[in-house]
């Protein structure tokens, strides 16, 4: 998180000197993005494979171990701990990697923040701080709390006699379960950030209205992870998505406010329909035109006829009369 520490907030003064420096972080931006992607989705691999053989605890079992009544072997929370102990490096990358992924987007999020600014000196300082703040957090409370937890259940493991009530205070840290709490904590307020930066973005022009909306939603997804499932494939998707980007691999072509350096607001959507009934008049209309002035095919023009003569008066008799007095 280091670009996002020493992030100064220098405006370019010219569309040109915003290309400029737009091509400079251009790569890290994308690489940065489409990283994030790739480890969300290598993430919640993870903790699916983690999840997978994960002790089943029964409510007999539960209420057996909290009355201390006899059975042999581990109870339900001693078993859970040492599930933890013989898959220790499981475990800790199924806390680290999806850490990693939300400090690679952090990193995207705020060069995106400096290329919305570069056209919209007015934005906010909020959203940069919700991105930093929350990504900073996310990372610091996830390795925290591996830590803890690695080394408290390898004391469990090692320990002559494995308890419930030990197992207990394993699982039920301060700190294992407060960076829990700050990761959640970190992820929602980075949500925050994200949401009002797609909508930053599509304003100026950066994003499309599609990507717009879908960030929003990403964002709100982000406060809410438990409707995202175990896969959470429209993040993935929008993540890698803003590296295309970023890297101008856009189908289609990149939006203008990425080519000009200045902020190109999407039309609305009236002024999308004026346009569409300009274009179909313009069509309608060149059409009728040019069908006027086509001559017919397979016909010879009529020749021109040249205007009849007006006939020539005739001198009134009256004015003969006239002219035999004069004389």
């Amino acid at each position: 998180m280091s670009t996002t520490a020493t992030y100064t907030c220098a405006v370019a003064a010219t569309p040109d000197e915003t290309l400029a420096e737009e091509q400079q972080r251009r790569t890290r931006a994308g690489a940065s993005a489409i990283g994030a992607g790739a480890l969300t989705f290598v993430g919640s691999l993870l903790v699916l494979g983690a999840s997978s053989d994960f002790p089943v605890t029964r409510l007999l079992d539960t209420l057996r171990s909290s009355l201390e009544v006899g059975g042999g072997g581990p109870g339900p929370l001693a078993r859970v701990v040492l599930y933890f102990d013989d898959n220790l490096a499981l475990v800790a990358a199924a806390r680290l990697v999806p850490a990693l992924a939300t400090a690679l987007a952090g990193v995207a999020l705020v060069l995106l923040y400096k290329s919305i600014k570069a056209r919209d000196p007015k934005m906010g300082k909020i959203p940069l701080i919700a991105v930093i703040s929350g990504a900073v957090l996310s990372v610091v409370a996830a390795l925290v709390g591996t830590v803890s937890l690695v080394l408290s259940v390898s004391d469990f493991a090692g320990a002559a006699r494995q308890s419930e009530d030990a197992a207990r205070d394993v699982l039920r840290s301060p700190f294992t379960s407060g960076a829990l709490s700050l990761t959640a904590l970190g992820t929602a307020v980075l949500g925050v950030g994200l949401l009002l930066m797609a909508r930053h973005g599509m304003r100026v022009g950066l994003l499309t209205r599609f990507m717009g909306v879908l960030g929003m939603i990403v964002g709100a997804l982000f406060l809410i992870p438990q409707l995202e499932g175990s896969l959470p494939f429209v993040r993935i998707f929008w993540l890698l998505a803003l590296g295309m980007l970023f890297l101008q691999r856009w189908p289609g072509g990149m939006p203008p406010a990425w080519v000009t350096g200045e902020a190109q607001p999407w039309p609305t959507q009236q002024e999308l329909r004026e346009q569409r009934a300009a274009a179909q008049a313009k069509r309608t209309g060149g059409g009728l035109e040019e069908k006027l002035r086509r001559p017919l095919r397979g016909r010879a023009e009529p020749p021109e006829t040249p205007a009849p003569e007006p006939p020539r008066a005739r001198p009134h008799p009256s004015s003969k009369k006239k002219k035999r007095k004069r004389r």
